[in-house]
């Protein structure tokens, strides 16, 4: 709700025309305070803009000793005076781009035509409470903000070439945003955070991934519970469309954890954390593990005789595109490790594995030239197979080619 939009024009000429009404001139205006802030401070913060520069910053990876060029906005306020506006971005123009308050648009590499995506003196919640705290010490905490968020003069950007598209698509088409009808008062439930500064921790995101459905197919889609169905973490939650509920999903209840600005990546998840992505089959949200993307899956639950009008086989399309989606399918199991072909075949769906086989060859080649007296290794599963074959006296034989029972040992081991 941070991010929804408010144009300010409007604000300016909504409380002067309450201003110039017989009777209320010279009185305290019954407007809210919030839109009364926006008149009496916004010739300061348009002035206090103008200042606005990009302040450069070296930062070095500890890990890696690379070294990076950060940016973050800054503007004077009063003599000798400066204040910081913003984090720490990877370019001048993303740091002072939110503080920019001209009409912007968008320029379309194809044809060079230009479209109007934001009108001008139009900003996000967050952004105007920042520059009302830092510019005019006025605050506006998180009661006024959610206050604002809610009232009529907030919302999405209206002309967003991409908010336009989706209502030409609900309105138009008549496609059905399936989340949004069947849980229309859950709150923060995103499907995408900005990794590279662990939004995700803190919840704070966007939900950027939809599950559109044909409304002359709602009849099909399977009814939900309320909010019952929705993931909670560890656990249910009293309130599963309430903001705790959507941070405890998002966090795994806490279980996954946050990529230390140090360096190294985000941390692999443990099992327990894991299994929080999986239960009742539902239309909803799978809140898949941080490594494996900075988006989760959105899910969709047909009734059961939904099959019977369906011509043709449901399947999902290969190809490059679609294993690029799917990160795990890229890893090893550890039945690989055990047959004969599992390093060769899993080279081929790794990008991992395949730098590590080309650094094998590399090395094959560096090796002198093996005459015919020496020996030839034995690969490694050929001790397996001869392991199998001991009597019992040996005990029982060693059941390392079964995959089935490999992952089961696997899974059964705390992580």
């Amino acid at each position: 709700w941070r991010n929804r939009v408010i144009n300010v024009d409007e604000i300016l000429d909504q409380v002067r025309a309450e201003e110039n009404k017989d009777g209320s001139c010279g009185k305290e205006s019954v407007l809210p305070r919030w839109k009364n802030d926006i008149v009496k401070n916004w010739d300061e913060i348009v002035r206090v803009l103008e200042t606005i520069e990009a302040l450069p910053r070296k930062t070095t990876n500890p890990s890696t000793k690379q070294k990076f060029d950060k940016f973050i906005a800054r503007v004077k306020v009063a003599e000798n005076k400066y204040v910081t506006l913003g984090r720490y971005e990877d370019t001048a123009e993303i740091a002072m781009d939110c503080y920019d308050c001209d009409e912007q648009y968008y320029i379309d590499p194809s044809n060079g035509t230009s479209t109007l995506y934001r009108k001008k003196n139009c900003l996000d919640i967050g952004t105007l409470a920042e520059l009302m705290s830092k510019i005019c010490d006025v605050t506006w905490n998180y009661k006024a903000q959610r206050q604002i968020a809610e009232s009529s003069e907030s919302g999405l950007n209206p002309d967003c070439p991409a908010y336009l598209w989706m209502k030409t698509l609900l309105e138009e088409d008549r496609m059905v945003d399936v989340f949004r009808h069947f849980y229309p008062t859950a709150e923060a439930r995103f499907t995408c955070w900005n990794q590279l500064k662990n939004m995700r921790y803190s919840n704070v995101g966007g939900r950027i991934d939809f599950t559109l459905v044909d409304e002359a197919l709602m009849a099909h889609v399977e009814p939900t519970n309320g909010g019952n169905l929705l993931r909670c973490g560890k656990e249910t939650h009293d309130d599963p469309l309430g903001e705790e509920a959507a941070l405890l999903a998002a966090t795994a209840g806490g279980l996954f954890a946050a990529g230390t600005f140090a360096g190294g990546g985000i941390a692999e998840a443990t099992k327990r954390a894991l299994d929080t992505q999986f239960g009742v089959a539902h239309t909803g949200m799978i809140y898949t593990p941080p490594s494996y993307s900075d988006h989760v899956a959105v899910s969709l639950l047909m009734k059961g005789g939904f099959r019977e009008h369906v011509v043709g086989e449901l399947a999902l399309v290969g190809g490059a595109s679609t294993r690029k989606a799917q990160p795990h399918k890229s890893q090893r199991s550890v039945a690989s490790f055990f047959s004969a072909g599992g390093s060769k075949s899993s080279s081929m769906n790794s990008s991992v594995s395949s730098a590590r086989s080309s650094s094998a060859l590399g090395a094959k080649r560096a090796t002198p030239q093996e005459d015919g007296n020496t020996p030839k290794k034995k690969p490694l599963h050929s001790y397996f197979r001869e392991s199998q074959k001991s009597t019992k006296k040996d005990g029982p034989p060693l059941q390392l080619n079964s995959r089935k029972s490999l992952l089961n040992k696997t899974q059964s081991t705390p992580s």
